[in-house]
């Protein structure tokens, strides 16, 4: 082969490497556009601007505004860029950050901002509107990849709500006067957050899998109201007429301090968790209407500890069932197969326990543990040792039946004066700390595995987190495949 079929060889595999590779040399980077200074308007801006572009806005009130395209707008402070008008956005990957969008009456709309694209990114965003703050979706499309971090929604009727698959809300805080203030879709993970409303979290029928953790929430009728299946709602402070409505199945209470004026946890399903709380409500710490629910590990303070009005193969174990107002624990007439153990009575004012049933077992007992529960009010004695008292514990009925504790506790297993130690760490204080909304400060949103970033991230940050990241793996990647061919090209001039 000659030097010149060699060369023909060489040019011939660098261009189908790079061919292969699909590499474009870009002729320009994204474009930043600047509000007032290119354009008057947000909207003009928009309509000029390429995918990709960004699109800062300097202080000032402007009209409501359209998103159709992949962008990146962000204004100077969501203190001085006001939005007076609704926003809609229709496009996929648009980035907003530090703007505040003000809906009145006279703004001629009811809803501040409208989201219909999927992977949307709200940062350092403040909503004030005086009916409905965020939609997600419409009745005909269902949308996904939301984030809200930083940010604050304010309205009269509704918060955040719509069709969607996801939302991941961190950070932040939600204020509903009159009304629900985040209703939830598929799947929903709050973190970190101030949620405030007539009923502050609530679920739908085919939600699933939704975490709601460490935040502090508060509902002037309801805390969280949970249907559909497997939530995880721990280390929160949840206060409330009800604390927690419980409706789905497979759901986990866990490491929440629960305060509620009527009621703490209201158990109406089958099969889920309610481990390691402090729940204190004025009449029921936790009202089991449900089957087969774990109730362990929990300190229950206020009228009654556990009412169970319809209630079957439930275990009640572990607990501090602390100075209740009325009664410890309560069974209906209308309850059976329930397991009840383990459980410190710390002088539970009027009764300590009380069946109606008869059909309930006040004791765990098989071929390696018997073990009854520690009522303060017993006072017999334990000749022998073995940490139970040498006569069974009498529980209240009206039934005419002999409903025992046959292995009444000489000591308690929780100690009345600490609570239960939680499989977690509880919450440390009333109120998750909010970072203040964030302006200059690039940061990362704990929902998905990416990096988000913040309003005052670079425009070559931008253009990355748009699409320029693969992009720079695509150049990476095609660098290594060309100097491989030209390492191929040089070994067969050298044999020659």
């Amino acid at each position: 082969m000659n030097v010149l079929v060699q060369i023909r060889v060489l040019v011939v595999l660098v261009i189908g490497g790079l061919l292969f590779a699909n590499i474009s040399i870009p002729t320009t980077n994204a474009t930043t556009i600047i509000v007032p200074d290119d354009y008057a308007d947000i909207q003009t801006a928009i309509n000029r601007a390429s995918p990709g572009d960004v699109i800062t806005v300097r202080a000032g009130v402007y009209g409501g505004f359209k998103v159709s395209k992949s962008l990146v707008i962000i204004g100077e402070s969501n203190q001085s860029v006001i939005i007076k008008g609704s926003v809609e956005i229709s496009a996929n990957n648009v980035r907003l950050g530090s703007l505040k969008i003000l809906v009145d009456e006279s703004v001629g709309s009811t809803y501040a901002l409208v989201i219909i694209g999927n992977n949307t990114v709200l940062t350092g965003i403040v909503v004030e509107s005086f009916k409905d703050g965020v939609q997600l979706g419409s009745m005909s499309q269902s949308v996904s990849g939301t984030v809200i971090e930083y940010s604050k929604v304010i309205a009269d009727r509704i918060g955040i709500y719509g069709v969607y698959e996801d939302l991941g809300v961190f950070y932040s805080e939600v204020i509903v006067s009159s009304g629900n203030a985040l209703i939830g879709g598929h799947y929903l993970d709050v973190e970190y957050s101030i949620i405030t409303g007539d009923t502050a979290v609530s679920s739908g029928l085919f939600s699933s899998g939704w975490i709601i953790k460490n935040n502090h929430i508060i509902g002037s009728s309801t805390g969280i109201y949970l249907d559909g299946t497997y939530h995880t709602v721990s280390n929160n402070v949840i206060n409330g007429n009800t604390g927690i409505i419980v409706k789905g199945k497979g759901i986990t209470i866990e490491n929440n301090t629960i305060s509620a004026s009527e009621t703490g946890v209201l158990l109406t399903s089958h099969n889920n968790v309610v481990v390691g709380n402090k729940i204190s409500a004025a009449k029921r710490a936790i009202d089991l209407n449900g089957n087969g629910n774990l109730i362990i590990n929990n300190t229950l303070m206020g009228g009654r500890g556990v009412h169970a009005s319809g209630a079957y193969g439930n275990t009640i174990a572990f607990n501090l069932i602390n100075m209740t107002g009325s009664v410890g624990v309560y069974f209906s007439k209308y309850t059976s197969d329930n397991l009840v153990y383990g459980n410190t009575f710390w002088y539970c004012y009027n009764y300590e326990a009380a069946d109606e049933s008869g059909g309930n077992q006040w004791y765990l007992e098989n071929e390696t543990h018997k073990l009854g529960n520690y009522w303060s009010y017993n006072k017999a004695l334990d000749n022998n040792g073995d940490g139970i008292t040498d006569s069974p514990y009498p529980i209240p009925t009206t039934t005419g039946l002999e409903i025992l504790d046959k292995y009444p506790l000489a000591q308690p297993l929780v100690s009345p004066y600490q609570t239960p130690s939680p499989t977690t760490s509880p919450p440390e204080t009333t109120t998750p700390t909010l970072p203040p909304y964030i302006t200059g400060t690039t940061t990362t949103s704990t929902s998905t595995q990416t990096t988000t970033p913040s309003p005052g991230f670079s425009t070559d940050t931008t253009t990355q987190g748009v699409g320029g990241e693969a992009g720079s793996l695509y150049v990476i990647g095609s660098v290594v495949l060309v100097v491989f061919i030209l390492i191929v090209a040089f070994i067969l001039l050298r044999r020659r």
